[in-house]
């Protein structure tokens, strides 16, 4: 989220990650979910508000009127439907409010808007019931109101009204008469006629515009009221907004615990995951997980599905420190100073950039910060771009480092870390046991000739080079066969082991995997 400091907001100052991390996160894409009809809402959507923890009781105030709304939905469901109406209609008047406050000379569609958003306004304070569920007071401004309609009467349009003023009634009625006589009129007469007109029009124009100068002048005694009543508008379209998200997910009620709990999180699921795995015919698998202070550490294959578990416990707590209900069953936690999410290699070749130089620049700004308040810090892989002798030293190191603090580091990795006070374990549990008949659709024709292998292919599988058609459908076949559950670990860290019996499954000759198991076992004297 590296953009420029004059478009930085609420969000980049506690929340740290590359614009790329931030679309893998998927964040802009899942908050489609969340839709507000007004501009009011929106803009307050895009806000991006993160509650710091000095804001617990705001932020548990939210999400009480988000779980009133969510009540009533069905009770009051006419009642909603009609507020969801009623927002739509909002229109962005902020430039028209800044020229109130300014006295600047209105046009009639400007003084239209404004009419329109007091009637807006006090048709949603006849959902009174609503209203209070959603913790929203919206003021009536009759007076102002009535400075926008004709004595007694409330109309649906807007212009500059005869009776305003008895000067400007007197000259449109000149002018009507006018007109009526230059309907008939020739000649010198018609031209005598017309620019008598003239003149009354300008008369008019400047009276219109005493006119409005004078609503302005007076419009003006309204508009802070008028600004309190929008802001509420918008906290009443987003708190709804995300009531409906609530519902449309079976999120529950986020609990925010004190500053010594962990942060426990209940089947998880991710949105966007979810629903590539609907489209291909998958299941997501919910993943839960208790985050103490300290490190926290995950391990398994890569297809094991450390990366989407790591975007999802982060998916969750972050939404929830932005006030919406997380995607899962349950969930409580305290509030972080900081979110700190670390997925890509950040060396560019083309730059000529060192891999792992770029990541210890990045880790020093994270060491400097630990200090500065209690960070949610998630970690993907990191230290690829050095050897696996000194990547386990640095990853060990940062697990230590972290196990002292009061921030939570989560991370997946394929290093082993030893057990220690502060470092906690989970292992995706992998490939399960499979039956004779799973195992003899998975076995790999070894003894296809180069030519079979390359026959009957099309262009995506020539793009494959060399893979058969069965490589690709075992592959995909043996990810269905993962379990992708997260266990803790209590009495052993090592990294699961698996890729021996993935290698196997596809097909690598019994001498080649005998000389793997036969290293491995090495590994372990």
């Amino acid at each position: 989220m590296h953009r420029s400091r004059a478009c930085k907001d609420k969000e980049d100052e506690f929340v740290i990650c590359s614009d790329g991390e931030k679309r893998r996160l998927g964040i802009d894409r899942i908050l489609e979910a969340c839709v507000c009809r007004s501009p009011q809402g929106r803009a307050l959507k895009e806000r991006r508000y993160l509650y710091k923890p000095s804001e617990e009781k705001v932020l548990r105030d939210e999400f009480r009127a988000i779980a009133e709304i969510r009540s009533s939905l069905s009770a009051w469901s006419q009642e909603w439907r009609s507020i969801e109406s009623i927002l739509g209609r909002f229109r962005n008047i902020e430039g028209t409010v800044r020229g109130i406050d300014n006295g600047r000379l209105l046009d009639e569609s400007e003084l239209f808007e404004i009419k329109r958003c007091f009637s807006l306004l006090r048709q949603l304070t006849e959902s009174q019931n609503a209203l209070t569920a959603a913790q929203v007071r919206i003021e009536l401004q009759e007076e102002a109101e009535a400075l926008l309609n004709p004595p007694h009467t409330l109309t649906r349009g807007f212009h500059i009204y005869s009776s305003y003023s008895e000067k400007l009634s007197k000259v449109r009625q000149r002018k009507h008469l006018l007109e009526a006589e230059i309907l008939h009129a020739q000649g010198e007469e018609r031209q005598k006629l017309l620019a008598e007109r003239a003149l009354l029009v300008t008369e008019e124009r400047q009276e219109e515009n005493r006119q409005v100068r004078r609503l302005v002048r007076e419009l003006q005694a309204h508009m802070e009221q008028l600004c309190r009543n929008l802001r509420a508008v918008a906290r009443l379209d987003f708190r709804l907004a995300r009531a409906r998200m609530a519902e449309h997910w079976q999120a529950p009620q986020p609990e925010i615990s004190g500053d010594s709990e962990p942060a426990r999180i209940v089947n998880a699921w991710h949105p966007l995951v979810r629903e590539h795995l609907k489209a291909i015919g998958g299941e997501f698998t919910r993943q839960s997980i208790t985050l103490e202070k300290g490190s926290t550490v995950i391990s398994g294959l890569n297809m094991g599905g450390k990366s989407v578990a790591l975007e999802t416990f982060l998916l969750c707590l972050y939404l929830l420190q932005l006030g919406y209900c997380p995607p899962c069953d349950k969930i409580s936690t305290p509030l972080f100073d900081f979110f700190i999410y670390m997925a890509e290699n950040p060396g560019s070749a083309a730059a000529g950039l060192s891999s792992f130089g770029m990541e210890a620049a990045r880790l020093r700004e994270y060491f400097r910060l630990k200090d500065k308040g209690r960070a949610l810090l998630v970690m993907d892989e990191p230290c690829r771009g050095t050897n696996p002798h000194e990547a386990t030293a640095i990853i060990r190191a940062i697990c230590r480092i972290y196990a002292e603090t009061d921030s939570s580091l989560l991370l997946a990795t394929h290093y082993e870390v030893p057990e220690a006070e502060g470092i906690f374990h989970y292992q995706i549990r992998g490939m399960r046991d499979l039956s004779e008949e799973e195992e003899s659709q998975l076995t790999i024709n070894k003894a296809a000739s180069p030519a079979e292998e390359l026959s009957d292919k099309d262009e995506a599988y020539k793009a494959a080079c060399g893979y058969k058609r069965e490589d690709l459908d075992a592959v995909k076949t043996i990810s269905q066969l993962m379990d992708y559950q997260l266990t803790k670990v209590e009495d052993e860290t090592s990294v699961p082991a698996g890729a021996i019996r993935i290698a196997e499954l596809m097909g690598i000759d019994e001498e080649a995997l005998s000389v793997m198991r036969e290293a491995y076992t090495e590994l372990d004297a």
